[in-house]
């Protein structure tokens, strides 16, 4: 049987699998069900949960009696030790408390409750909010019994799926404790998530210390290489929530990152300040368009009117301009320069860098089109797609 479905996690499939063999041979499931779900990390739980539910194929006709985690008696293959079979016994368990039936999620939930493995506390964590009060209570009952110091390197390997649940109704009080907990305990288990290989672990844990120090936290997303912990971090650092302190630690890291859709979010924030106006002028040389516009409002907004374009000529008056510098200001003249910038520009057609040699043939060619027809030839020989498509006409390529 071919089980699919967009967007469902591939675990999923072989949970199902292992369920529609189960009457084959229940001892060779069982051990692939615990292999199965010990693999799956919290954020899979979570769509194992959601989508398992969705499924006719359940483990209902077995009833509890699969709990024991052994396959039917006289089965040759049944002779186990006491801890693989509890061990067995606890994957068919925390299956049992994804199903429809609220009795078998009982009767999971049950046996996830009296066993010591930390495998079922992501189990129990997914039942705080089950709409049958026993199952409820049974659940909230023994994640509360186990909210100990000890537990706090388990609860930060689980923040995935504990941040899940904060949207989800009856199990405030449980996810209070919870937080309550790592506030007092886990700060350094925290950190050390910070620096997990997992990406949704990582994120998690840098989103909890912003709540006691969004400037570390903020600061480390920006040494990951995860653009939406970069871009969570943006959005954090230009929040009202943090104080014009916070914002000036953070701002400069924003300033300098390679996406101009953050550099653009810290520009608004520098807008909104007076204290900002020194960065606002740097951005007037950003090499992006957006900034650069938004830089010279604001600077005219604030009187200074006679900055632009006589800041990108001073920018590119040097023998020697900055890459990213070059192609502000070329940009800027592009824009707001006039016949008397054509030399300069020329000179940057030449440059070694690509991206340079393509913002000054394209200012060149909103300034004064008849150089670049005339300089035809050589910018068709220009090894770089990205500056030949300045070319006039049809011989762009």
């Amino acid at each position: 049987m071919t089980v699919s479905g967009a967007g469902r996690a591939w675990l999923l499939d072989d949970i199902v699998r292992v369920v529609l063999s189960w009457d084959e041979d229940p001892a060779l499931a069982v051990r692939r069900l615990d292999v199965v779900l010990r693999r799956a990390t919290p954020h899979e739980l979570i769509r194992i949960e959601s989508g398992y539910r969705s499924r006719r194929h359940g483990l209902g006709a077995l009833g509890p009696d699969a709990l024991a985690g052994d396959p039917a008696p006289g089965d040759a293959t049944a002779e186990r030790d006491d801890a693989t079979a509890e061990r067995h016994g606890t994957a068919v368990a925390a299956l049992m408390s994804f199903d429809r039936s609220g009795y078998l999620r009982e009767a999971g939930v049950a046996r996830l409750a009296v066993t010591e493995d930390p495998f079922a506390i992501p189990f129990l964590l997914l039942r705080l909010n089950d709409p049958v009060e026993q199952v409820r209570v049974l659940a909230q009952g023994t994640v509360a019994a186990r909210l100990g110091p000890e537990h706090v390197e388990l609860l930060v390997r689980l923040l995935p799926l504990i941040d899940g649940l904060r949207g989800r109704g009856r199990a405030g009080r449980v996810l209070t404790a919870v937080e309550d907990l790592l506030h007092r305990a886990g700060t350094d288990a925290l950190w050390r998530g910070a620096r997990s290989d997992d990406p949704l672990v990582r994120g998690s844990c840098l989103r909890w210390l912003t709540r006691t120090d969004p400037v570390a936290a903020v600061g480390a997303a920006f040494t990951t290489r995860d653009p939406a912990l970069w871009q969570w971090a943006a959005r954090t650092a230009t929040s009202s929530r943090l104080t014009p302190a916070e914002q000036d630690a953070l701002l400069p890291l924003l300033e300098g990152s390679s996406s101009p859709h953050i550099r653009l979010r810290a520009l608004r924030t520098r807008a909104r300040s007076l204290r900002g106006e020194a960065h606002v002028r740097r951005a007037v040389l950003d090499p992006d368009a957006r900034i650069r516009y938004l830089a010279r409002a604001t600077l005219y907004a604030r009187g200074h009117k006679d900055l632009a374009p006589q800041v990108y000529r001073d920018a590119l008056a040097p023998a020697s301009v900055p890459d990213a510098t070059a192609i502000g200001a070329l940009g800027g003249l592009a824009d707001l320069g006039g016949a008397c910038d054509v030399p300069r520009i020329l000179d940057f057609t030449a440059h070694p860098r690509a991206r340079v040699r393509a913002e000054a043939w394209r200012a060149l060619s909103i300034l004064d089109p008849r150089e670049v027809a005339r300089r035809a030839d050589r910018l068709a020989a220009d090894p770089s797609s990205k500056v030949r498509r300045h070319l006039p006409g049809p011989r762009a390529q």
